[in-house]
């Protein structure tokens, strides 16, 4: 697509009528991705059930989709290696009630995890697996202080490809070579990475990452993608269901004393997908890949660097990693006496969505976005 403000606009109605800088939390849904769920409402109001041959090469669509933005080679399994999840927490907790535990084992991740990458892992107490979590700085640590948290004991190393509330990029291709080399599982919680930055999971070695599509996807709440390499798919134990089911022709229902589940992505689909989200998300999905991840960065620094500029004149203090890969998140500590969650709401109150996170005001423009919206955002934190 090209980037002319009617181009923009049309594709991204909600330029029309707000500044959004909380993609980080809730993405509003382009276009197209709003013409996916009519289509899916119309299929389904039209044709019921003689609709679901244009269902199931839909699901096709965005397992292939999704392979492509996360980049799953046909070497680890393309699209077969690819789930539908209805959520980033789904997917992590495949793999914390999926592997075959021992007591004494160790799980290495940060102690400044989203609760979706930290209580499946801690619930695991009770079969005696310890979770290690390395100190961060602002979110921010280096992968010695990971090497440095691992041992004979460490069984996986679990880390947010982008930290949600100050936007850090882990190293994780240097984790996941380390982790390699031990026979350590690597699992990233990409919800903050996909769509925003170029995600490689075969370049970071990983052997799973879940992510939602809501936020830098464009998706809507409810529909995401799982990504499991064919050889720790195999390790982990399939969940209890009907749609996941080796079949070998349809509507193959018989159980014997023991369910064989499938061996690809499609193990962890335990039941009827969330179609209105597999319409949507392709949409989704298919136009960031239109766009390209060149270009998305490539936008969303031209915002970052107004208010990177900017912020400090008005007394906040951006937290900068100063790293080679830039997030779409911006934080940013308030002025003495100010406080985050006030001026969330004043931005709010003037058709500017952004969040507040642990204390830092959170902005996180994508691809729709406009450098005068940073000028904008500026001016309304003017005097406040």
């Amino acid at each position: 697509m090209d980037f002319s403000r009617e181009s923009l606009d049309r594709e991204f109605p909600s330029r029309l009528t707000t500044i959004q800088m909380s993609h980080a939390a809730v993405s509003p849904l382009p276009a197209r991705a709003a013409d996916a769920l009519r289509e899916y409402a119309s299929l389904l109001s039209t044709r019921g059930s003689l609709a679901f041959p244009e269902l199931d090469a839909r699901v096709k669509a965005l397992r292939e989709a999704g392979a492509r933005l996360l980049g799953v080679t046909e070497g680890l399994g393309g699209a077969s290696s690819v789930s539908v999840v209805p959520n980033t927490t789904y997917g992590l907790s495949l793999v914390a009630q999926g592997l075959d535990w021992k007591s004494g084992d160790v799980v290495v991740t940060t102690e400044s995890e989203f609760p979706a990458n930290l209580t499946g892992w801690l619930d695991l107490a009770r079969l005696g697996v310890e979770v290690r979590r390395i100190a961060t700085r602002d979110g921010a640590f280096t992968a010695d202080d990971v090497f440095r948290a691992c041992d004979a004991r460490t069984r996986l190393v679990s880390l947010s490809l982008v930290a949600y509330h100050t936007g850090f990029v882990a190293p994780a291709a240097r984790v996941g070579a380390f982790c390699r080399e031990r026979g350590i599982v690597f699992g990233l919680d990409g919800i903050q990475a996909a769509g925003a930055i170029p995600v490689d999971v075969a370049a970071l070695g990983a052997d799973f990452l879940s992510a939602d599509g809501h936020k830098w996807m464009l998706g809507p709440e409810g529909c995401g993608l799982f990504f499991t390499t064919p050889s720790f798919r195999s390790r982990l134990r399939a969940p209890s269901g009907w749609l996941n089911l080796k079949r070998t022709k349809p509507a193959q229902y018989d159980v014997g004393e023991r369910p064989d589940y499938a061996g690809d992505a499609t193990k962890f689909e335990i039941g009827a997908l969330p179609m209105p989200g597999v319409f949507a998300l392709h949409a989704s999905v298919g136009l960031l890949l239109e766009i390209g991840s060149a270009a998305i960065s490539e936008r969303v620094r031209a915002v970052l660097a107004v208010l990177e500029k900017g912020l400090p004149r008005l007394g906040w203090e951006p937290v900068l990693h100063g790293q080679d890969v830039r997030s779409g998140i911006l934080a940013a500590r308030p002025p003495a006496g100010a406080d985050a969650r006030r001026a969330m709401r004043h931005l709010e109150e003037h058709g500017v969505t952004c969040s507040a996170r642990s204390g830092f005001l959170r902005l996180s423009p994508h691809v729709s976005g406009e450098p005068e919206d940073a000028a904008r955002v500026l001016d309304l934190l003017t005097g406040l």
